[in-house]
């Protein structure tokens, strides 16, 4: 267990969106565009994620989707149903510009520069369930997934310690021990978006099941 302080974590959270900034491996269009399934370990990380509980649009209601696309409405100060690079990161007002920057890059699905509403919707999908997964493993509470605390509760979620090991490693991009929110979310939100379909495609498809559900 490691002693970290409020002000601590916060650092070293910075530190690690500067340091991912530059990590190009693990940029969008180099996931994008491979005609081979990602894997992790020998397994596709789609597999990897639904093992570990994610559901992604699959488990959003109506009133969920509804709510993200207001705060995008919300941040679309054009009123265009797109946020340019300029209008969310440059000319943004909340967190950081280097947060808003990691943000924007993580929901611009296609890499095009632009954030579609839907593109904007699947992203906080995608990364207030990878958050609520990881925190759960985080047993002391002290805001970093350490390897152990990590590979303790995926192992057995993923029915094999090694594997469990090596999507720590995979997550772990300086390879410190420990993970934070930015850090594994960069890699979770590549692997959430591999071989699938574009967001405005995910989207319709889950209103379009919602909506059906309703009518039955």
């Amino acid at each position: 267990m490691r002693s970290f302080s409020g002000s601590g974590i916060l650092l070293r959270a910075i530190l690690v969106v500067s340091a991912l900034s530059a990590q190009t491996i693990y940029a969008q269009s180099d996931l994008s565009t491979s005609k081979e399934p990602l894997k992790v370990g020998g397994v596709a990380v789609d597999d990897v994620l639904q093992r570990l509980g994610a559901k992604q649009e699959d488990a959003v209601e109506a009133e969920e989707l509804d709510a993200y696309s207001r705060h995008f409405d919300q941040t679309d100060f054009n009123r265009d149903g797109r946020h340019s690079r300029e209008e969310y990161v440059d000319k943004g007002s909340f967190l950081t510009p280097q947060a808003r920057a990691g943000i924007f890059r993580a929901a611009d699905g296609n890499a095009d520069g632009i954030v579609t509403r839907d593109e904007y919707v699947l992203n906080r999908v995608i990364t207030d369930e990878a958050k609520t997964i990881v925190r759960g493993m985080d047993d002391d509470r002290d805001g970093l997934v350490e390897q152990a605390e990590f590979v303790a509760h995926a192992a057995k979620l993923l029915s094999d310690s090694k594997l469990a090991e090596q999507v720590f490693a995979a997550f772990d991009l300086n390879s410190d021990g420990g993970i934070v929110i930015p850090e594994y979310l960069r890699v979770w939100g590549q692997w959430a978006r591999a071989g699938r379909k574009p967001a405005e495609q995910r989207i319709a498809a889950r209103r379009a099941e919602l909506a059906n559900a309703e009518n039955d």
